[in-house]
């Protein structure tokens, strides 16, 4: 198992990871490359002050370095891979956990970086984000899809898989471009969905007086903990996976379009049809242990 560990860009999903790698091997060395100006007191405050930083890239030619994790924003991932090409040494695995896969295949293909590199992507987190709420049980049982390139060896997807089911994960293995499909899917069209409700019902809030905020302990509470996510994150997946999500939301339309007709015309069976058919997909997801937490006073 790897004994350093790298990881760039320590959010929530960063944090979580070495709170759990610490429970489960506390020899293992943990390091944090960030741009936030007062990391070190944040991870002090957040009970991680064993993680070392560093203040640049140039520090990794002078560690023992063996897996770099990238957890930032997908849009960032070019410059990060430029300056991992630029140091002298090349003996460690570098894996990720962005949101989407094919753009950064692209990117690195592209490159002709000499680093390896095993994509993957956990599926886990919440709508906080920041190193303050990483906590260690988020990874339990959850899924982890990880995309091979061609030129990935047998014995570094190896690695790569038996580190995340480390941390309790589940492994699925797939190309980039089923990975961005799945994903627009389950995760990108409902939070271009959530962040559209939450804009029309901003518009409706002042007629309201406020009462969207009162009285928001049904679905929208729920839409609108998707739409609470990291801004600056999900601009990065809508546009690096944005002929996915286009196609899905044309779709989207259409079936609104065809709920609307069924109230216009009050079809009573065809919208209970509908509805009965939903709910078995939320009874499989049940089911598969995939459904999370109700928490009605959070």
């Amino acid at each position: 198992m790897f004994k350093n560990i790298l990881i760039i860009g320590f959010g929530m999903i960063g944090s979580s990871i070495a709170k759990t790698v610490f429970k489960n091997n506390k020899s293992t060395n943990i390091y944090a490359l960030d741009k936030s100006p007062s990391i070190k007191e944040r991870l002090k405050k957040a009970k991680l002050s064993s993680v070392t930083c560093l203040k640049s890239f140039g520090e990794i030619d002078n560690s023992k370095i063996d897996l770099i994790i990238i957890c930032t924003p997908v849009l960032q991932y070019k410059s990060i891979f430029q300056k991992l090409s630029q140091l002298k040494r090349n003996n460690f695995i570098v894996t990720d956990v962005g949101s989407t896969k094919h753009n950064i295949e692209k990117i690195y293909k592209s490159g002709n970086f000499k680093f390896r590199f095993v994509p993957s992507h956990p599926i886990a987190g919440i709508e906080k984000s920041g190193l303050e709420y990483g906590f260690v049980g988020l990874f339990d049982n959850r899924y982890n899809i990880i995309c091979p390139l061609k030129n990935t060896s047998k014995s570094d997807l190896n690695k790569i898989s038996k580190f995340w089911r480390s941390l309790s994960m589940k492994i699925d293995v797939m190309t980039s471009k089923e990975h961005d499909h799945v994903l627009s899917l389950t995760s990108h069209l409902p939070h271009i969905i959530s962040y559209s409700l939450v804009l029309t019902a901003m518009k409706k809030e002042k007629s309201l007086n406020s009462k969207l905020v009162k009285f928001s302990a049904g679905g929208f509470r729920d839409f609108t903990r998707v739409a609470g996510s990291d801004p600056e994150m999900w601009r990065d997946i809508f546009l690096a996976n944005s002929h996915q999500i286009q196609k899905l939301t044309d779709s989207f339309i259409k079936e609104l379009k065809i709920f609307s007709q069924s109230l216009t015309s009050q079809n009573s069976d065809k919208l209970l049809k509908k509805l009965e058919m939903t709910k078995k997909v939320r009874n499989r997801i049940v089911k598969a242990r995939q459904a999370g937490k109700f928490i009605p006073n959070d």
